[in-house]
């Protein structure tokens, strides 16, 4: 599904709610309903949105009942600056954990190592997440200073986003008429008249900054 769709479902408040409630374990209609206290015909309409977009599942149990759960691990990310906006959906799948059925001294003692290893990589994301905001701090600093420079460059509008679109990386004749909404026809002109200002190069059908 596409990421502004996503956004669109993740906005509604009691559609969170559930999430958060499916994170810790499976649900069945009713439990949902009475966790939130919302009517089970709007909490049906919720369940049947977030299946139909593929953040969970229903499954039947041994009394063929259905409860939900979420599907697979997503991470949703937004990233808003005065020169980008950006969204981007990761989605990866974990293996299950093998079953290690023993006496209750193994189990606390595979809590704690288990307990020891969750702490030790939530402090690693937390350092990868740090590196990751100095790398987008870094971007939005060098997106701000080619702004200017493309200010100072361009002639029209047009130009500005044509440089624009490719300080972020190259594109072809589609994709920019894509992205800046206009025709094939006109953008050829234009990006004509940027080859000879010898300000972008075509390397077979990819146009770029030079």
């Amino acid at each position: 599904m596409e990421s502004a769709q996503l956004l669109d479902i993740l906005g509604n408040g009691n559609r969170r709610k559930i999430l958060q409630l499916l994170a810790s374990r499976p649900c069945y209609m009713s439990e949902i309903a009475e966790r939130l206290d919302v009517g089970a015909k709007a909490i049906l309409g919720h369940l049947l949105l977030l299946e139909q977009s593929g953040l969970i599942e229903a499954s039947v149990d041994n009394q063929r009942r259905k409860y939900f759960h979420i599907t697979d691990n997503l991470r949703l990310e937004v990233f808003v600056s005065p020169y980008s906006f950006e969204v981007e959906t990761t989605a990866f799948t974990v293996s299950e954990g093998s079953q290690r059925p023993g006496t209750e001294a193994s189990a606390i003692a595979g809590l704690k190592s288990l307990c020891g290893e969750i702490h030790e990589l939530m402090e690693r994301r937390r350092q990868v997440m740090q590196e990751y905001q100095d790398i987008q701090a870094g971007i939005a600093r060098a997106m701000g200073s080619g702004m200017d420079a493309i200010e100072e460059i361009a002639q029209d509008n047009v130009e500005a986003e044509i440089l624009y679109n490719l300080l972020k990386g190259p594109s072809n004749m589609r994709e920019l008429s894509m992205q800046l909404e206009i025709p094939e026809y006109v953008l050829e002109g234009y990006l004509e008249r940027l080859e000879k200002k010898e300000l972008i190069r075509r390397d077979i059908n990819k146009y770029s900054i030079v």
